[in-house]
């Protein structure tokens, strides 16, 4: 088994560091750290330097914490390891004493923090990261769960290559896993698409459930009524069309039932004053339609939010002046 292990690793003839305490000795942690940018370089950098990934890894983690604690006792450390980003380290010992609770502690802490985050994302969330990821989930995006916790996913056409650019910089304090191109096959099509994925997180735990009902996407009030002009903008940019030649705006709800596209209907009443119709096409496929004088209201809520990229969404810029 060790050497499959050592022939998987590429690195047969290497004497493999003594765990992390021997990682410790020969190296700078801190510095160790910041040569990784993204999960293969754990790879590269352990067959460079003869340390196994996983000890690496671990190794890696530790010298994150470390450099923004300089003090911290290397055991929490470890333990503060499951907080995925800076900005949530940060909010963490904001809240917490990470120097005076033992480690024990902080374990118990953590534990508690990821609940939290599954009930209550906004402890961790921007409100624009919040509106980009219900506009999106509304729209193209999927919340995948791996084990434990879950990660955001969205691909858009090569088209749209600036559009998905601009996802990824609203999220960029999240660890992304995937960003490139590759086909796909839609409606017996090849299509070049831009994948752009998380890494997974406790906080899309909640997004998880808040969208899905046995492993289907659905739509309900509470989804709803955390709409605003941000997320709706997205949602537009996603789904939405612009017909000019009348000036109205199609949403393309296809994966809805008839039932939740009858309550859109009446949040976009009640909401925004807007009285879409509900259009049925193929025999399957159902969506709202604003007629032309709702379309410049919804123009009107959701114009300052439409990155320029997405203008023709809402018909360009003549419906932006």
């Amino acid at each position: 088994m060790a050497d499959e292990k050592r022939e998987a690793y590429g690195a047969e003839e290497i004497n493999v560091l003594d765990g992390l305490e021997g990682v410790r000795t020969r190296f700078d942690v801190i510095e160790l750290s910041r040569k990784i940018k993204r999960k293969g370089d754990i790879l590269t950098l352990s067959r460079e330097l003869k340390i196994r990934p996983r000890i690496l890894a671990s190794a890696v983690k530790e010298g994150r914490i470390l450099s923004l604690f300089p003090e911290l006792e290397k055991s929490k450390a470890g333990v503060l390891a499951s907080l995925r980003t800076n900005r949530e380290l940060l909010l963490f010992s904001n809240r917490h004493d990470i120097y005076n609770n033992s480690a024990r502690m902080l374990i118990k802490l953590v534990r508690q923090w990821n609940k939290e985050l599954q009930i209550n994302p906004k402890i961790l969330i921007t409100p624009k990261e919040h509106d980009l990821i219900i506009g999106s989930l509304l729209g193209d995006a999927s919340i995948r769960q791996r084990e434990r916790n879950s990660c955001f996913r969205v691909a858009h056409s090569i088209k749209q290559r600036e559009y998905i650019k601009w996802k990824l910089n609203l999220l960029k304090n999240f660890n992304i896993s995937e960003f490139n191109e590759r086909k796909r096959i839609i409606n017996k099509r090849e299509v070049n698409m831009i994948y752009l994925a998380t890494d997974t997180h406790s906080v899309f735990n909640y997004y998880r459930n808040l969208f899905y009902k046995n492993g289907k996407k659905i739509i309900t009030p509470e989804i709803l009524n955390q709409i605003n002009p941000r997320s709706l903008a997205i949602w537009i940019c996603d789904d939405g069309s612009y017909d000019n030649t009348q000036g109205y705006i199609v949403l393309c709800t296809n994966a809805y039932s008839l039932k939740e596209h009858e309550l859109m209907q009446k949040f976009f009443e009640e909401k925004f004053g807007l009285s879409p119709t509900v259009g049925f096409r193929d025999g399957k496929y159902y969506y709202l339609r604003f007629k032309q004088q709702d379309s410049k209201e919804l123009i009107r809520i959701i114009k300052d939010y439409i990155p320029e990229c997405m203008l023709y969404k809402i018909g360009g810029l003549k419906n932006v002046c």
